[in-house]
């Protein structure tokens, strides 16, 4: 990205996942180092993380998915500040027993709440359920009706959605729902409008997604800011929504002063590694 400048502000990642993602062409993913890597060139101080859709072949099933929901736990007790919340995984295809290791991460690893990819129907409110009960922390990549009936029959969680239209029209009223600007509103398409968004859902649950290993998040940090809004709604936006919500589950975390320092310095080819078919969408497998 050849005219990307590095922002001042500081940034707080919403929606982060660490882990490779089998299942897609090209192959995406990132370790925890390449994910702080990024960070440390992009001013992002904090995130909200969670294991990527299909991360491991499940050859040897909710071990895989405990594996996986591990890999995050221990990037958070590496790195407190970088990574105070984790998100455990949400995989249906081994049913009950599924739940009761969602359950047991939520229990025994100590994670904050529930991540789901899509495609997501009705099977997924036992899982829901587990973590409402707990009042986890829930993404479920959800913008539609389902994701509205949830919110309202399970209130004890807190959601994140992202912020499409419809769900800034529809959700807007249940206040267990935080809005993310992720790339785009729509699918693929559509610019941000922040100010509408503020009027309809609040200035204070609108928070910044970057989904890594997914996009090239740099793209949207500069729609912020370069958005014709105040400096205190990119504010809110960009970190200090975000802030007020992770310590809502981590009330002694504070934000650290400064960005990750890199691990270790990879070429730009690699770390920004496009998708030849969407340069907005990364190739790397790191």
């Amino acid at each position: 990205m050849t005219d990307y400048t590095k922002p001042e502000r500081p940034y707080i990642d919403c929606h982060n996942h660490i882990g490779r993602t089998l299942d897609r062409a090209p192959k995406v993913g990132q370790s925890t180092t390449m994910c702080l890597a990024r960070y440390a060139e992009t001013n992002i101080y904090s995130a909200i993380s969670a294991p990527p859709a299909v991360g491991t072949s499940l050859a040897r099933g909710t071990l895989d998915v405990r594996d996986q929901n591990e890999v995050i736990v221990r990037a958070g007790r590496d790195f407190p500040g970088v990574f105070p919340v984790a998100l455990a995984l949400m995989e249906p295809r081994f049913g009950d027993v599924a739940v009761e290791e969602l359950e047991w991460a939520l229990s025994s690893l100590g994670m904050h709440g529930l991540v789901g990819h899509p495609p997501i129907a009705e099977w997924c409110i036992p899982f829901v359920e587990a973590a409402a009960a707990r009042g986890g922390l829930i993404n479920l990549h959800l913008h539609n009706e389902l994701m509205l009936r949830i919110a309202q029959i399970c209130p004890g969680a807190t959601y994140i959605v992202h912020g499409s239209r419809w769900a800034v029209e529809n959700l807007c009223h249940l206040e267990n729902c935080w809005f993310e600007v992720v790339q785009y509103p729509e699918w693929g398409k559509g610019e941000w409008d922040f100010d509408w968004m503020a009027s309809k859902v609040g200035s204070d649950r609108i928070i910044f997604g970057a989904d890594m290993p997914y996009y090239d998040y740099r793209y949207l940090q500069q729609k912020i800011e370069r958005a014709p809004i105040s400096d205190d709604l990119k504010d809110k936006i960009a970190f200090r929504n975000a802030q007020a919500l992770i310590k809502r589950y981590v009330p002694n975390w504070t934000m650290p002063d400064a960005p990750p320092k890199a691990p270790r310095t990879y070429p730009p080819e690699e770390l920004w590694k496009k998708n030849p078919a969407n340069p907005e969408r990364m190739a790397a497998f790191g």
